[in-house]
């Protein structure tokens, strides 16, 4: 693991990373789903903002289009993307983890 190139690493992490992406692949991980259930789900403001999340997930491998309008996470990808929500459940419940926006004064 540590002797692998980190770019296509990195590139990953940075798609998953993202609050709406990480968003849709809570929303994938569970099965396929079609665009306008997904846009219905996520309330962002618009169409283009969810595709262009798709794109980049896509990109990345973690997303799928099986067939038009509909999207998933690969099987092959489904425990990736658990393990990586894992670890950030893990890391963020740490002692001296960042707080939580409801955490902080304000």
């Amino acid at each position: 693991m540590l002797q692998q190139p980190t770019g296509p690493l990195a590139a990953i992490l940075a798609a998953a990373g993202h609050p709406a992406r990480f968003e849709i692949l809570q929303s994938l991980v569970v099965g396929p789903k079609p665009v306008a259930d997904l846009q219905a789900e996520l309330a962002l403001s618009s169409p283009g903002q969810l595709y262009h999340h798709l794109k980049t997930l896509t990109s990345a491998g973690l997303v799928e289009q099986p067939e038009r309008g509909v999207y998933r996470v690969p099987p092959h990808a489904i425990f990736p993307v658990l393990a990586l929500a894992a670890a950030a459940i893990d890391v963020a419940e740490r002692p001296g983890a960042p707080a939580k926006p409801h955490d902080l004064p304000g």
